[in-house]
């Protein structure tokens, strides 16, 4: 026992001495800490699990309208693979926030021709996209590129209002915040 009281006068330790406190102090002590660890679980679950976004834009139509209310779900991509289709939540270089659909997956070769969009030579059929949407681009032309290891293609639903991969090009596994649950 005299160890133990020499160590914790060595660095300081003592005990609180709760016993003498008076229950409306106690109290408050009790408030603060669920308070303080409240906080900390909702940051946690707020970063790590879930959060809510509200869209801004015009990009995603029909499928999601300016205003729209979503909850991004950030957990779920830890236990499952991102898949073609998916919407995500994807950070661009600028540091902005924007909801794309994933259209090529890692090491997928895309290609825009007759305003259609082509996956490893393959017609992507695309119910969410609305009809008579002509897809096309600038940079690519007709041009097949490959999507990189560790990246996916991502495009808006609105092809003619949307900047995504056509212009910037893949967007890296770490940049994709988490997916949209509707």
């Amino acid at each position: 026992m005299n160890i133990a009281r020499q160590k914790s006068k060595r660095i300081g330790l003592k005990r609180l001495p709760f016993g003498s406190l008076k229950p409306e102090t106690r109290q408050g002590y009790t408030l603060v800490c669920v308070a303080l660890w409240s906080t900390i679980a909702f940051l946690f679950i707020h970063r790590f699990v879930v959060s809510a976004v509200v869209v801004d834009g015009r990009s995603m139509m029909p499928t999601l309208s300016p205003g729209n209310r979503c909850l991004v779900n950030s957990w779920l991509p830890y236990f499952r693979e991102y898949k073609r289709g998916d919407l995500v939540v994807v950070r661009d270089a600028r540091g902005e926030m924007m909801v794309k659909r994933i259209i090529g997956l890692p090491r997928d070769r895309v290609q825009f021709l007759n305003g259609k969009v082509y996956i490893n030579s393959e017609w992507l059929r695309e119910p969410y996209v609305p009809k008579g949407a002509y897809t096309y681009s600038r940079q690519l032309r007709s041009r097949e590129i490959t999507v990189a290891t560790n990246a996916y293609f991502v495009m808006g639903d609105n092809r003619l209002y949307s900047e995504d991969s056509r212009a910037y090009g893949d967007v890296d596994r770490a940049d994709i915040l988490g997916l949209i649950s509707l």
